[in-house]
């Protein structure tokens, strides 16, 4: 068997460290031990003076190498950036162009992201001819205490995994990450795939809460049964009908944010494909936001996804649409027809509008008491309850929303100042809920527990509260809801706290 790897001229100094380790780890995948000594190597010779122009985005280059046994091409196996470029060290030593040379000097997103759409197109390019051909992964630096480990990669190593891809050298790195992502009851290191659309989601949402300024995308969810006219009632039905949901993803496009998002929609269709879920990707050329009767003359233009990228997805096999301006209408007309809706009939609770707007928050669609993830048991529950809030006076309402951290949820439009818009976006807010069980959301709004409005710590009624320790699933002491805890949802969760102790004559806090 005659074993042969192409590299290309300017990674190979880079390469040449690792590449027989990435080999005889590709050919152990199919059970075979090669003796590194027996590979031999071929240099794919780029044009260009300097390393960078060799690199040039418009060439062929990619961050790859081809193992061909006797000839035919049978791994490609693709690497990761490195702030050891040894290419750029050997290029500056010689004079060529300067380089800061192991300083980490990449983005958490150049690590692995940025190259990862000219992994992708060599291998199926190179697929229509060879169809058995395999492609790895292989990490670089595994053992720099920075990108290799952070968790924004932890999660593109989990998306690799999901859509059929393996990482060579997994095994190198440590993943104490995934415990701060918080795996599923169902999860275990081993499995690197993802096992849930929701569990993926919510992961997004983790990272996304680390650094509000670059929240990439969102989930909007539509309910086509959705109907302000039978939908009265304080409490979601308890088993949601999850075949009528439409999930949308919307996204930007804007530089290496394409790329995260070229994966990030690979590993959510696959997902949703697995759980039949109808999702649809939605770009928008006008950039809006969904707050109620924003104007559309108000819209912001971004760019297109990058020719790579729309031809990666048709390789793929991933539909993407850009919506027009008519469609961005009519959901814009969507809000706007339930808000009056809701209005002729003085029904403040818009549950849909609701439960999106806890997705934009950022809260994970999971039980903050006992972790369920189910999503046909799972309730969006409100803090400050409906019925409180629909029979509160102009002056408590004024009195909270002229409150500094209230003072952005009203918009300036032709209802500002109406009784019942600030009824209505104060019982939709997002700041305004929690999700639960319906279980626990039972017991919740029958005031046997609340959540105190400072730290969100568990109150519990002292009649019987060993039973309702143990039904409770609070076997932790410190359960709190502190992690979703923003100064409006200290706002709402003070109203509660307040009919909680005026109805309970004894409670303990956990």
């Amino acid at each position: 068997m005659k074993i042969v790897v192409k590299i290309f001229n300017c990674n190979y100094e880079t390469y040449k460290k690792y590449y027989k380790d990435a080999v005889k780890r590709a050919f152990k995948k199919d059970g075979i031990d090669v003796n590194p000594e027996d590979i031999t190597v071929a240099i794919d010779e780029l044009p260009g003076d300097t390393i960078q122009s060799q690199r040039a985005p418009s060439g062929r280059h990619s961050r790859t190498i081809t193992v061909l046994v006797d000839d035919i091409p049978t791994y490609i196996i693709g690497f990761s950036n490195t702030g050891f470029d040894e290419d750029r060290k050997v290029e500056a030593d010689k004079g060529i162009k300067p380089y800061k040379y192991g300083n980490d000097d990449y983005h958490s997103n150049t690590y692995i992201c940025q190259g990862i759409n000219k992994i992708f197109d060599l291998y199926y390019d190179t697929k229509n001819d060879y169809p058995n051909i395999k492609l790895f992964f292989y990490l670089l630096d595994v053992h720099s205490k920075s990108y290799p480990h952070n968790l924004s990669n932890t999660i593109s190593y989990r998306e690799l995994y999901t859509v059929g891809f393996e990482i060579l050298n997994i095994d190198e790195i440590s993943f104490d990450e995934f415990q701060q992502l918080g795996f599923s009851p169902q999860e275990n290191i081993g499995n690197y795939e993802y096992i849930s659309f929701n569990k993926f989601i919510n992961d997004i949402i983790s990272i996304s809460k680390k650094n509000r300024a670059n929240i990439p995308a969102y989930i909007k969810c539509i309910d086509h049964k959705f109907d302000i006219e039978t939908n009265n009632n304080e409490n979601d039905e308890p088993f949601v009908d999850l075949t009528d949901l439409e999930y949308i993803y919307t996204f930007k496009t804007l530089g290496a944010q394409s790329y995260d998002n070229f994966l990030i929609m690979w590993t959510l269709n696959t997902l949703a494909e697995k759980e039949g879920k109808n999702l649809k990707f939605v770009f928008s050329k006008e950039k809006y936001n969904f707050r109620l009767e924003q104007p559309p003359e108000d819209a912001r233009f971004t760019e297109d996804f990058p020719e790579t990228i729309t031809n990666l997805f048709n390789k793929i096999g991933v539909n993407i649409k850009y919506e027009t301006g008519e469609e961005f209408r009519q959901q814009f007309n969507r809000e706007i027809t339930q808000y009056r809706t809701a209005k002729s009939k003085n029904e403040i609770r818009n549950q849909e509008l609701f439960k999106n707007n806890m997705r934009a928050k950022g809260l994970e669609t999971k039980c903050y008491l006992c972790g369920c993830e189910v999503e046909e048991i799972l309730e969006a529950a409100h803090l400050w309850g409906i019925a409180e809030i629909k029979n509160s006076d102009a002056p408590k309402l004024n009195n909270i929303l002229n409150k500094e951290c209230m003072s952005d949820l009203i918009e300036d439009c032709d209802h500002t100042n109406e009784l019942f818009y600030k009824k209505y976006v104060l019982a939709n807010s997002g700041d305004n809920g929690v999700w639960l069980c319906n279980n626990h959301h039972e017991l919740f709004d029958r005031k046997y527990y609340c959540f105190d409005s400072e730290f969100g710590k568990v109150i519990i009624k002292k009649d019987d509260s060993e039973i309702i320790k143990n039904y409770l699933l609070l076997s932790e002491p410190n359960c709190s809801i502190a992690s979703i805890m923003t100064e409006k949802t200290k706002v709402f969760l003070g109203e509660r706290e307040s009919i909680f102790k005026n109805v309970v004559s004894e409670y303990e806090t956990l």
